[in-house]
């Protein structure tokens, strides 16, 4: 979109055009000058009518908006100085080369404070205290880096005309820093390329600011190329931003970490003034220019000192800020009762906590270097080998499983595990696992379970959980119903002890005959029935099996007590399990009253 932008084209285009001009040395000095200062109010306008469209976008960020206006309040105040420079130079008809007049001079460092007040004051809000004083004493090293550079070649060069530009480069460089620092911090108010256009034009004020004072009046057309051109790109900022939308979401996108070298301009500016004074000592000796460098210097030291001080008691804080948080996490993982490990790419562990030796009664020592698949219970490590083997390969899985772990005393405990893979993450480079101990809880349920589908007198199973599998068979099923003859007699006589002895006699009866895929079970009172996985010819034999074994006495207090049984077998569909018991209700009926007469 910025690249198909007519406006941004035509004005990068034509400045190009005219800075190259310039360089060329076309025309004489006084047409080059009145052709710069007659495009540069345009451009004046430009900065201004750009920057108030950013601010007015919609969802920009308030501390983004009021920068944008600031920006903008600095375009106009440069046009009003721009212009007295443009009609000073029409009014005088002698005037050429580059001249500023005193009311353009003043303009330019109006505009350019409001800028630096601006940036100084935006990050206040959204840093801490001490970062906002470190970023105010940053700002005061580079501004003192500039003022002893422009002193130096003020002083220096003895040409007082060339104040305004010393001066004006000075705030330029430090408002463009301030922008930078903006950007680092996270909460820059532009994108990235709208920085680029700036700080390209601070480059070039910063070349101006060096050489203009070198360069006498036959090269009164460099020095425009210098001047002009940072005003060109300037401008040309708000227009970039403007067509990258402007939003708070282009703002965010232009911010990018901080890194260790953002931190390197103050320090830079010390190097300034280290080597300005140098300089001066070494070409003009020990005088004004040099004693104003030295004190240049003694001020840009003692704030970086200063910076030293804020930045060494902030790290002390976080420092403290960060033994505190170890000792937490260290009590934390102490006294879990969760065991939190990290295992590396091949299972074994770099880390365990020290609830491994509760849990487990392992010693970290012991279980650090090895895998968690050697305690492991072999079903389980079968069952879940191939979804372990999955986690472990694969950065970013995640996985939580049941598994038994074995105990040093050789018992099994059932924890649940849920692991997640981070060897992709700096810092952990494995995965991270915690378990807990669900044995007893696992246990209730399966104890729950167990009496949901049982008997509780007979162990066997119960009317549903038999109608459950046999709906379960696929295809035809054979069903034997048992029903004991002489129970009640049992009951009256003996007392319900002995029957509910009897009861489980019959039960056991039942599971020593029948084979082991069979399901016997107790329907109620004195009913059994049994599910026969052999079909027709295997439940006739069981029924035989059955009449014998239950025609041997069992001894209850004492005395032999024989128990009888009528059996009904039926075969059909499991589909309908109500549907074969009663025809295998039917069928025991039958042989009951068979047995009666």
């Amino acid at each position: 979109m910025r690249g198909r932008d007519p406006l941004l084209l035509l004005l990068l285009l034509g400045g190009t055009l005219l800075t190259g001009a310039y360089a060329l040395d076309l025309g004489g000095h006084r047409a080059q000058a009145l052709v710069a200062w007659l495009i540069v109010p345009p451009l004046d306008v430009l900065l201004f009518l750009w920057s108030r469209a950013v601010a007015r976008t919609p969802g920009l960020p308030r501390p983004a908006r009021h920068f944008w206006w600031a920006l903008a309040a600095a375009g106009l105040v440069f046009l009003c100085g721009d212009t007295v420079q443009c009609v000073a130079l029409l009014a005088d008809p002698h005037a050429d080369g580059l001249a500023f007049h005193p009311a353009q001079s003043a303009a330019a460092l109006i505009g350019l404070v409001l800028v630096c007040v601006a940036a100084l004051r935006y990050p206040a809000a959204s840093w801490t205290s001490a970062a906002s004083t470190r970023f105010a004493l940053d700002a005061g090293i580079v501004a003192t880096a500039a003022a002893t550079v422009a002193w130096c070649l003020v002083t220096g060069g003895g040409r007082d005309v060339y104040l305004p530009v010393a001066l004006g480069s000075g705030l330029l460089f430090c408002a463009v820093f301030l922008v930078v620092r903006m950007g680092v911090s996270g909460h820059s108010p532009m994108s990235t390329a709208a920085a680029v256009l700036l700080v390209a034009s601070v480059l070039a004020q910063v070349a101006a600011t060096a050489l203009v004072p070198t360069l006498g009046a036959e090269h009164a057309n460099l020095q425009l190329v210098l001047a002009f051109a940072p005003c060109v790109l300037v401008a040309a900022g708000p227009r970039v931003q403007l067509l990258g939308g402007g939003s708070s979401a282009a703002v965010r996108a232009g911010a990018r970490p901080a890194r260790w070298w953002h931190g390197l301009p103050p320090y830079l500016g010390t190097v300034v003034c280290v080597v300005a004074l140098i300089l001066t000592l070494t070409t003009g000796g020990l005088g004004r220019t040099a004693w104003g460098a030295l004190g240049g210097l003694v001020l840009n030291v003692t704030l970086v000192v200063a910076r030293q001080m804020v930045s060494l008691g902030e790290n002390n804080r976080l420092v403290d800020e960060i033994r505190r948080r170890e000792q937490l996490l260290e009590s934390m993982l102490r006294h879990s009762s969760e065991i939190t490990s990290i295992a590396g790419e091949d299972g074994t562990f770099r880390y365990v906590s020290p609830a491994v030796e509760r849990l487990l009664g392992l010693p970290v020592g012991y279980v650090l270097g090895r895998s968690s698949r050697e305690i492991l219970h072999a079903e389980d490590e079968q069952r879940l080998g191939a979804d372990l083997d999955h986690l472990y390969r694969t950065p970013g899985a995640e996985m939580t499983y049941q598994g038994r772990y074995r105990r040093s005393d050789g018992t099994w405990r059932w924890l649940e595990v849920h692991a997640v893979n981070l060897s992709h993450q700096p810092g952990i480079g494995g995965v991270i696992c915690n378990a807990r101990d669900i044995t007893e809880s696992r246990e209730l349920h399966e104890r729950l379970r167990f009496q949901a589908g049982h008997d509780e007198l007979t162990g066997l199973a119960n009317r549903r959980e038999f109608t459950a599998a046999t709906a379960g068979v696929a295809g035809d099923a054979a069903v034997l119903l048992i029903d004991l003859n002489g129970f009640k007699q049992i009951n009256d006589g003996y007392g319900h002890a002995a029957g509910d002895a009897v009861l489980r006699h019959v039960a056991a009866v039942l599971i020593e005959c029948a084979d082991p895929d069979d399901v016997p079970a107790r329907l109620g009172g004195d009913e059994f029935a049994v599910l026969v996985r052999g079909g027709a010819p295997a439940a006739d034999l069981l029924a035989a099996r059955l009449r014998t074994a239950l025609t041997r006495p069992v001894t209850i207090d004492g005395k032999p007590v024989t128990v009888g049984a009528s059996i009904g077998v039926a075969c059909g569909p499991a589909c309908d399990p109500d549907h074969l018991l009663n025809t295998a209700d039917l069928r025991m009926y039958e042989e009951k009253r068979s047995y009666a007469s």
